[in-house]
Parts: structure tokens; C-alpha cells; sequence
């Protein structure tokens, strides 16, 4: 009797070091992370959803299965509540929300962390809602870089041409708020004409269009995101040289800025906010539902990408590609979220 129950705990220990070594799911936990995008119809957007695939595939391979549940709200704030709501009824663990409003979705987030589901915010601008945590770039950094590169190239002059993004986000409105006060201190460049672009290249390209015989000369062009490859087109179609602007990170940006530097040795940089920030997020995610005590405001790095690293790490890449950071898990608990 005994040697038959001794060789009972010898096959059940045998089973349990199998599974053990196999990686059988004893050892993994499993997160399901709703994922609300505004609208997936710019590179911007492509790229943010590409990241937080990689990050969450680096994670499954690391043992923390991941999977996202991508809602979309076409450009819609009230579909986008809708959204929330539907999530927070399915259960998912987590919910990373790129927010149309600042205001109209606090109830769906309201709803969602009396659900025991964390909400985290990012990219598009916060929420007045405090219990979403928040991951945003800093857009004074954005500015100061921004700015003072077209600054440093100019001499502090120029007449300049300002190309806003989508009016009325809160996001847009950080954004040019930042531009105006990295540019007190340089009064000589004078902002001449203003248009907004709504972060899409061809509307961009339309609206730069419709106006530039009626401009002066234009040294400058500031803008937001992708439409600096509109903005181009525009200047290039009117027989124009393109003024100096600094590029997103679009493969169409990156490609037009090589070219004209092929061409003519126009010189240049891409700084963006990063939509490598999609994968940032599933981190925080993971970490936050790991048991890692996660602060309710965090900030996400600006990257700066000089001529000589798109020449070498992305030259040759599509139109339809965009250049985002590969963020690891580690990398973020360290820098992002200051664990210990």
C-alpha cells in the first residue's frame, strides 16, 4: 500500500515538473486589455496600435499572456462612451483610452473603475476625471525641442506659417499652447497665417494650398504631427521651396525629408510625440495589474530623430510605416513608472 502511494506522489511530482518546464499555464497569468483608439485613419494611429501589439507579444512570450480587444470610435466621442461601457460589461482587466473629450467620457470611466477595471489615458490629451490614471508626453519638452531647433537653423527670424491639428482637442491645444511659449522668447519669428491641418496629411495639403498666394515669404512651418508632408506637397505643387519645418515620423515625412535632402541638402529633423506610447501603455497596464503600484500621473519620453539616423535606421521604409520606439517592459517600470 505504501509503495503504491509512494509511486502516486512520484508520478503526480513528475507531472508537476513537466508542466513546469513546458511552460504549461501553472506559472502565467492572463490579461485581457481593452484598447479605445479615436480613429485608425492617420500613421499616427497605426503606429500606436503596432506598439501595443509588440509590447503585448513580448510580454505573452515572457509569460504574461496578453491579449487586446481594439475598439475603434471613428472620431465620435458618444460612440467612444459606448465603447467604454461595452468593455466594462465584457470584463476586461484593463482599459487603455485615447479620449475624444476631456469631459463627456468621465461617466463610462466612472463605470469602468466602479467595475474594478483601471483606466489609464494617453496620447489624445487627459480626462477631468482624477481616478483615470494618466500617461501623457510633456509638451513643454515638445516645444522647447521643437521650437528651438527651428530657432537655432534660423537665427531666431522668419516669417512663419503655423498648422494646427484637430480643432478643439485638448491634446492639439497642449500642444499649441506649448509652441506659443517656447516661442516668446524669440519675437522675430512672426507667425503670418494659421490653419488647422486635423493631423491629416491632405487636408494639410489642401488648406496650405488654398492660402499660400496670399502669403508673404515663408521661412517657416510649423506644425503638428503628419501634416509637415502635406504642408510640403503644398509648397512643392506651387512651384515653392519647402521652408524649413521639422518632420513626424510618418515613412512619407522620413522619405520626403531624405529626398529633399538628396536633392537639394535640405536639412532637417523628425520630432514627434512618440506613438511608440501604445506600447508604453500596455506596459503600465500589465505592471499595474501585476501588483505594481503605479502612479496616477506619468509622462512619456519625446524623441528626437536627427538625418543621420534616418539615413541609417530608416531609410527605405514605406510610405505607410512610421518610426515609434520599442519600449520594453523593464525599460518602462524603471524610467516610466519609477519602481524600485
Amino acid at each position: 500500500m505504501l509503495s503504491h502511494m509512494r509511486r502516486n506522489f512520484m508520478a503526480a511530482g513528475l507531472l508537476l515538473a513537466t508542466m513546469l518546464s513546458s511552460g504549461h499555464a501553472l506559472a502565467e497569468e492572463r490579461f485581457v486589455i481593452g484598447v479605445a483608439v479615436p480613429f485608425q485613419g492617420n500613421g499616427w494611429q497605426k503606429g500606436f496600435l503596432a506598439a501595443a501589439q509588440w509590447a503585448a507579444a513580448e510580454l505573452s512570450a515572457k509569460g504574461k499572456k496578453v491579449e487586446l480587444t481594439v475598439v475603434d470610435a471613428a472620431g465620435d466621442p458618444q460612440t467612444q462612451i459606448q465603447q467604454l461601457n461595452n468593455l466594462t460589461l465584457q470584463g476586461v482587466d484593463f482599459i487603455i483610452l485615447e479620449p475624444l473629450s476631456d469631459t463627456a467620457l468621465n461617466g463610462a470611466i466612472n463605470n469602468a473603475v466602479s467595475a474594478g477595471i483601471p483606466v489609464l489615458t494617453t496620447a489624445l490629451g487627459s480626462v477631468t476625471n482624477p481616478k483615470a490614471i494618466d500617461l501623457q508626453f510633456d509638451y513643454n519638452e515638445l516645444g522647447e525641442k521643437y521650437v528651438g531647433y527651428i530657432a537655432e537653423r534660423t537665427g531666431g527670424k522668419g516669417n512663419a506659417l503655423n498648422i494646427r491639428g484637430l480643432a478643439g482637442n485638448a491634446a492639439e491645444q497642449a500642444i499649441q499652447d506649448a509652441y506659443i511659449r517656447a516661442l516668446s522668447k524669440y519675437p522675430e519669428i512672426k507667425i503670418v497665417s494659421e490653419v488647422y491641418g486635423d493631423w491629416n496629411q491632405s487636408v494639410a495639403q489642401q488648406r496650405v494650398a488654398s492660402i499660400l498666394p496670399t502669403l508673404p515669404t515663408v521661412d517657416i512651418v510649423f506644425s503638428q504631427g503628419v501634416a509637415a508632408f502635406g504642408a510640403a506637397q503644398a509648397f512643392l505643387a506651387a512651384g515653392r521651396e519647402v521652408p524649413l519645418q521639422v518632420y513626424g515620423f510618418d515613412g512619407t515625412d522620413v522619405n520626403l525629408l531624405l529626398d529633399l535632402n538628396t536633392k537639394s541638402g535640405y536639412q532637417s529633423v523628425a520630432i514627434n510625440t512618440d506613438p511608440g506610447v501604445g506600447g508604453l501603455a500596455v506596459n503600465v497596464a500589465v505592471a499595474k495589474l501585476s501588483g505594481v503600484d503605479v502612479p496616477m500621473k506619468m509622462v512619456a519620453p519625446i524623441p528626437e530623430i536627427t538625418l543621420a539616423q534616418l539615413k541609417t535606421d530608416h531609410k527605405g521604409m514605406a510610405d505607410s510605416d512610421i518610426v515609434w520606439v520599442k519600449y520594453t517592459y523593464d525599460w518602462t517600470l524603471k524610467n516610466v513608472i519609477g519602481a524600485k
